[in-house]
């Protein structure tokens, strides 16, 4: 019996020590995580059309999720540093030419400098080739108007308010 017990005594210790010793090892992440939530409109030769928007921004990703009011998510978009874009669910090909039209260091570059380490002195970010325009303006510390222009065909306007 004293053996048992002595057994015992040294499985529920260990235990302890194992359980206190991992919460002692928890420590807040080092990043700090960023969300941005906002509304788009999207207009195009056809309609217009008004969405909620919310973005996350996390190390090595960037991940934005465009839903209708009262519909929930309808397109959930990744960017990843090595990886590049993805589509969540996957979009028609009419539309893959806006994923194309800048590499994926362009489109990091474009969310590092709007949404992570946007220079104070510096009022906006225009990401811009010969048929797309990718821009954000810093209202405020915690608001961003962004906005892509692809021609006179189709753009998307928001702004987006830091949570």
């Amino acid at each position: 019996m004293p053996n048992s017990f002595s057994s015992i005594t040294k499985i529920i210790s260990i235990f302890f020590l194992i359980f206190f010793g991992s919460c002692s090892s928890i420590s807040h992440p080092t990043f700090s995580e960023k969300l941005f939530i906002g509304k788009l409109s999207f207009a195009d030769k056809k309609n217009s059309s008004n969405f909620k928007i919310s973005i996350r921004v996390i190390p090595e990703n960037v991940i934005i999720q465009i839903g209708k009011p009262l519909f929930g998510n309808l397109l959930k978009i990744q960017f990843n540093y090595l990886n590049g874009i993805s589509f969540i669910p996957q979009i028609d090909d009419e539309y893959m030419f806006l994923a194309k039209n800048f590499n994926k260091d362009e489109y990091m570059n474009f969310f590092d400098s709007c949404l992570s380490n946007f220079d104070r002195n510096k009022k906006s970010f225009i990401l811009k080739n010969s048929s797309v325009e990718l821009s954000c303006y810093r209202q405020d510390e915690d608001t961003l108007f962004v906005s892509l222009i692809y021609g006179k065909n189709l753009n998307f306007d928001g702004v987006l308010k830091r949570e």
